[in-house]
């Protein structure tokens, strides 16, 4: 798997230097994997595992490097157009300088993290991507700044980290992206974060270069605009991110987003060849698999289903992830990794396509705030009472109370937060952690998995393994933009969650797709997995660091684990969502 260990120090001190030059040997000397790309004085960059697809692109004139992969701006009135990787001469290196990393958040995508040199600034920068998957984190050792993707490098040179009670208490309120760092010494650049250092290594300050407004555009509150700049964008997006694989696999759920995302890479420019794969409960009520079948039997392509039995889903029986910087979930780890590795494998394939983040991007789980767009817009228009109408049928609520609810927030700001909404995830976490700062829950819904630290790595393997890349076209940040500018009630289109992005796609998918309004899931599926590693939770949990940590209502959790999930009001999800935070504190003791 790609990953990268970059060093910053100060370049006039002989005592720094000779301990970045001693500290670039033992990186070098892990394994001959490891190849330096970049290196002037006080900064050296070296990468594992790159690949024609992540890779080291450098800067014109050693100003510096990408690591990852990086496109130029996208045009959304060239439909299904593929845009080649950035390449950055003296234009565009100076442009990229001279604004500190800014030009990078606004006009260019991908997956990356850079590393600038402005020599007649005498600063050095990292920027971190808005969108993509690739993590940054940085910590600090005898003056020299030590930059890495992944925490099993660290562990390999011999740096061991003490978790962060502070991280651990907002994780388990929140389960977003914490701003707390997850262990002491270590900071993260988050998502459209820039870094400065000065000269000698320090850090000098920290800038959100990226800030997505969910406000929506008037340009876009005609439907046919929106209609075509959103086909467009993700069209280019995905065939963007196709070209260049030969082989790819498709995860295909049969649901709206994984079957746009395998319409779209179906008539990419440079088509790889495609395996789908689904995965599926066998004797669930709810089976994906006739979903699936239909998304891609048009297409004539392989179809691989996969099955999942949550009674051979013991915990005492699986190894321990890879080291992590976050909590990571044990079940969808070992559930899709080892899968995915084998497919990818078996059928020579570099990447997997999801159709994450659909939900977020195309407002299937904010379709509410569609009402507040439209008043924002139009006042108590006739079409803001048919929105409201239609948003109260969808949610069996009476007109008025919807209207008088979207009154209430977008003219007196009441109910914007997200607390009362997150209680039915908390309902194990003790009373002197609720008191929860408020968020705002029409922007973090929007966002979907961006708000949560980048998850890059299987790891149900070691890091220097073998693994697919998982692309994830509906999470591109110009996808994120686009949609972000479109008003809530144009995604509402019809009265339909998602209505705008299945006006987009009929040419690509199914019919019966576009007129299905529910996803199957297997409802049961979580609580046969704790019924049949009860004792392991009990253990793990009642006697764990959370309890003991008055993070957790012991008596609550007691009452939770007496028989079954349902014996209480906690969901199932809130149970393995601590036993993944319990299990990540364990094995980074």
């Amino acid at each position: 798997m790609f990953r990268y260990l970059a060093l910053l120090w100060n370049a006039e001190s002989t005592e720094i230097v000779a301990t970045a030059e001693a500290l670039q040997r033992r990186i070098e000397a892990l394994s001959p994997s490891w190849a330096l790309v970049f290196r002037v004085a006080g900064v050296a960059v070296l990468v594992a595992d790159h690949s024609r697809h992540l890779r080291a692109q450098m800067l014109f004139g050693e100003a510096g490097v990408v690591m990852g992969e990086i496109f130029p701006g996208l045009h959304a009135s060239n439909e299904g157009a593929t845009v080649e990787k950035a390449n950055f001469g003296a234009t565009e290196t100076r442009a990229v300088i001279e604004s500190q990393g800014r030009t990078l958040a606004s006009r260019y995508w991908g997956n990356y993290v850079a590393f600038m040199l402005d020599e007649e600034r005498g600063a050095r920068y990292i920027f971190k991507d808005p969108c993509g998957s690739l993590p940054c984190h940085v910590t600090e050792s005898g003056g020299v700044q030590l930059v890495f993707s992944c925490l099993g490098d660290c562990r390999e040179l011999g740096f061991q980290f003490k978790v962060n009670w502070a991280f651990v208490r907002a994780r388990v309120l929140g389960g977003a992206e914490v701003r707390e760092p997850s262990f002491l010494g270590v900071s993260d650049v988050h998502r459209g974060e820039c870094i400065r250092f000065n000269r000698e290594g320090a850090v000098e300050s920290r800038t959100a270069y990226w800030r997505p407004s969910f406000a929506g555009d008037s340009a876009f509150a005609d439907l046919e605009v929106a209609q075509r700049a959103l086909r467009a964008t993700v069209l280019n997006c995905a065939h963007s991110l196709a070209a260049g694989h030969a082989d790819v696999l498709a995860q295909v759920s049969g649901g709206l987003d994984s079957s746009i995302v395998l319409g779209a890479l179906s008539d990419a420019p440079h088509l790889p060849r495609i395996t789908c794969y689904t995965l599926f409960v066998p004797d669930s009520v709810c089976d994906e698999r006739r979903w699936a079948r239909l998304a891609v039997a048009p297409r004539g392509f392989e179809q691989v289903e996969v099955p999942l039995v949550p009674a051979m889903f013991i915990y005492e029986e699986l190894p321990a992830l890879a080291a992590s910087m976050q909590p990571a979930s044990y079940f969808t780890h070992w559930q899709k990794g080892p899968v995915e590795r084998e497919l990818a494998g078996r059928h020579g394939c570099s990447a997997v396509f999801t159709g994450e983040g659909g939900d977020a991007a195309f407002c299937s789980t904010t379709y509410v705030f569609a009402v507040d767009h439209c008043l924002r817009r139009e006042g108590l228009s006739f079409r803001t009472l048919r929105t409201a109408a239609q948003v109260a049928r969808r949610r069996d609520r009476t007109l008025w109370n919807v209207l008088g609810k979207a009154l209430a927030r977008t003219v007196f700001g009441l109910g914007v937060d997200g607390g009362r909404d997150f209680e039915a995830y908390r309902r194990l976490v003790s009373s002197e952690l609720r008191n929860s700062t408020a968020t705002n829950l029409e922007a973090l819904l929007r966002l979907g998995p961006l708000t949560f630290a980048p998850s890059f790595y299987d790891l149900s393997t070691a890091h220097h393994d073998g693994a697919p890349y998982v692309v994830s076209p509906l999470c591109a940040q110009p996808v994120v933009e686009v949609c972000a500018r479109i008003p809530v009630d144009v995604h509402f289109d019809g009265g339909h969650i998602r209505g705008l992005a299945r006006r987009a796609f009929t040419a690509e998918v199914p019919k019966a797709i576009l007129r299905r309004q529910w996803k199957d899931r297997p409802l049961l599926q979580l609580g046969q997995v704790i019924a049949g590693n009860l004792p392991f939770i009990r253990a793990q949990l009642l006697d764990g660091a959370l309890v003991r940590e008055r993070i957790l209502d012991r008596a609550a959790l007691e009452r939770a684990l007496r028989d079954a999930p349902s014996g209480s009001k906690a969901i199932g999800s809130e149970i393995l969502s601590h036993l993944d935070v319990e299990l990540w504190i364990r094995d980074s003791a």
